[in-house]
Parts: C-alpha cells; structure tokens; sequence
C-alpha cells in the first residue's frame, strides 16, 4: 500500500462497521486485528472508526487495536424510537414456522427473516413459497457473487418482498422500506441483533422486530459449533471470551424477560432507558 501511494502522504483512513474488529477480529477474521499495522505503516494518518453499534468495552478495543491516542468520541442514541421489539417463545418449528407466516400476513412491505444456517435459509425460502408466498427467496453466502447481486436488485427494486437470509446479509444495506425483520433462532451477542434488526424501518416509518425462539436455540447459541479458526487466528483472549459470555447471556435475558425488551438491549450497549419511555416492545405495549 505505501508503494502505491508514493511520496504522498495519506489524508484520512477511515474504518467502517469497526465493532467487526472486535466481534470477529478475535476469533476467526485475525486480519481485521492487523488494521493499526497497517495504520502504522501508513504514517499513522488521521483515522475515523465509524459503527452503529458498540459497547464500551468494544470501543476501547478498537481504540487499542487502531493505536488511537486521546481519540474524541462521538456517540449519539442507541434507540431507534420506530422499531417495535418482540419475543416469542415457540413449543417447536412448526409452531415456528406458523408464527412467521401470520407476521408476514400481519406486516406489509418488504421484511428480511434471519437464520442460522444456509441449508435453513433454502429451506425457509423454499417453504415460504410453497405456502404461496412466490415473492420469497434466500441469500447466503453459498449462491454464486453474479446471483447474489441480481437478488440483492430485485429486492431493492420490489420485486422480491422477502428475503431469507443468513446472518451476513444486510450489513451496508439501506433498503429504507423494510417494515419487518424476525429472525428464527437466537443471536449469540445483542451487537449482531440489534445490527440486523436494524435493517428494518430506515425511512423512519414504524417496522417491527420479530424474534421467533424455541427452546433448543438457547444451547445451540451457546455450543455454535463453528468452524475451525483459519491459519494465523490465535485463541481467543480471556477478556474476548468474557464479553462473548456475557452477550450470550444477555441474548438469554432479552427472550425470557417479563420487563422491557428495549430496555435489556440499550443497557448492554451502555445507554439507559428512563423508565416508562420505551416506545414500542410486546411487555411494554
């Protein structure tokens, strides 16, 4: 990289969704710990780490990582006053799979439903169309880049109204008329939920945010099975496996509480709700 900058010095560096440097950095993208490297051999230039959603704990990793000294922070409010959170228990799949099709009844306009796995989103997809649904089509990472393109156009175009995706779609997206996300299946960190849930509702109408959960995705949250670390990916830290620990079980806290839904995400990201100024979640009205 400095070779092909030459003699000119570098004006901004500028890091996008940063949380993923913390988020994924420890585990299984080692290069995104690399970035203040290469920060360095760049000069260190003047850096911007731009993120929607972030903890204190992560801010200061990012901080570390970047090598930023005395940085100034700017954060502004975690809420998004239009989006209503809910939770539903499910005695099984099928029930699941009843309750999202009655979401999809109940809400007009685009939605996105989340799964864990891509043999899921197909299989979502594909039952969703069966059910009548023709407007239904999934996206993961296994379709073909030229396929995932035309997919992601004719969602932004309307022609698609639901996409059934696995966990890495959406980050970057602005489609501003999405009116429902429901995810089917539990989130290991509230970071990576309330990021996708956050696709919903961009253009500052009402959408609502549909968690559909049984039993068993509790423990699959917990024992993801994942896949080995790539070469260069050293283990976890013990403050990273912490942080990992404590997001799972505030994931726990957000589907099992009696209070306010809304109130369990921002405190995690180190905002606090007054009390009775929630403005949309299913305990709360």
């Amino acid at each position: 990289v400095p070779g092909l900058l030459g003699e000119r010095p570098l004006s901004l560096l500028a890091v996008d969704e940063a949380h993923c440097i913390s988020e994924w950095g420890h585990d299984f993208r080692p290069q995104y710990r690399r970035i203040g490297w290469w920060r360095g051999a760049l000069g260190r230039p003047p850096t911007v780490a731009l993120t929607a959603t972030a903890t204190p704990e992560t801010r200061r990793d990012i901080e570390r990582v970047l090598g930023l000294r005395r940085p100034v922070i700017v954060t502004s409010s975690f809420d998004r006053p239009n989006l209503f959170f809910g939770a539903w228990h499910q005695a099984g799949e099928q029930a699941r799979f009843r309750a999202l099709e009655a979401l999809l009844a109940e809400v007009s306009g685009s939605a996105i439903v989340y799964v864990p796995t891509r043999n899921r989103a197909d299989g979502v997809a594909r039952w969703l169309r069966w059910r009548g649904a023709a407007g239904a089509a999934p996206d993961h990472a296994g379709l073909p880049g030229p396929a995932r393109r035309a997919l992601l156009r004719r969602f932004l175009d309307g022609e698609l109204r639901v996409i059934v995706a696995t966990t890495a779609f959406g980050m970057g997206i602005d489609k501003p008329d999405v009116r429902l996300v429901a995810h089917l299946g539990v989130a290991k960190r509230p970071e990576a939920y309330y990021q996708q849930a956050g696709r919903a509702g961009r253009d500052g109408r009402p959408a609502r945010c549909e968690l559909l959960w049984c039993d068993h995705d509790l423990e699959r949250a917990g024992h993801p099975g994942r896949p080995a670390r790539p070469p260069g990916a050293a283990p976890a830290s013990a403050e990273w496996a912490m942080a990992a620990r404590r997001g799972l079980e505030t994931m726990r806290r957000y589907v099992t509480t009696r209070g306010c839904r809304r109130r369990v995400l921002l405190e995690y990201l180190g905002e606090r709700l007054a009390r009775g100024r929630c403005s949309g979640c299913d305990r709360c009205g």
